[in-house]
């Protein structure tokens, strides 16, 4: 009765273990994030056609809007303190520079809406469902608060 015993105590710790192992590892520094969606307003569409990238340091962010190049500095955090990227639940963007894009660039909608989006102060909880997708939704009041949905590549 005792092995018995053991052996389902040790089953079911074991299938605790294999659970938390299929968890996905935090990415959000090794991956380059192709923006695949902007959701603003409910009801409106937010794929985007000609999407921008992102890629994260430690802190900093840089890539592109579709139309011009960002770079800036971040904050990560998690429950209001400074803490490392992988242990993160949000970050802040403290600085941005975004160049002039070309009056004629295609993705002159992406830039904007990812320009207004990633102001300096604007802070957005971040969720990673998978080790390739990434949604950062911009913190504020509201249930359909606006997001920026990432994929990596």
């Amino acid at each position: 009765m005792r092995r018995a015993v053991a052996a389902v105590l040790l089953a079911v710790s074991g299938a605790g273990s294999l659970v938390a192992c299929g968890a996905p590892e935090p990415t959000v520094l090794g991956s380059t994030w192709q923006v695949t969606d902007v959701w603003v307003t409910p009801g409106d569409p937010s794929a985007v056609p000609d999407g921008g990238t992102l890629v994260f340091g430690e802190a900093s962010l840089a890539g592109s809007t579709g139309c011009a190049p960002i770079q800036g500095t971040v904050t990560f955090t998690r429950d209001g303190e400074t803490v490392q990227a992988a242990d993160a639940d949000a970050v802040t963007v403290d600085r941005l520079e975004i160049d002039v894009p070309a009056a004629d660039c295609p993705a002159a909608w992406t830039h904007e809406l990812l320009t207004t989006m990633l102001e300096p102060g604007a802070t957005f909880d971040l969720r990673q469902d998978t080790d390739t997708e990434l949604v950062l939704t911009l913190r504020g009041e509201g249930v359909d608060r606006p997001a920026i949905g990432l994929a990596a590549v």
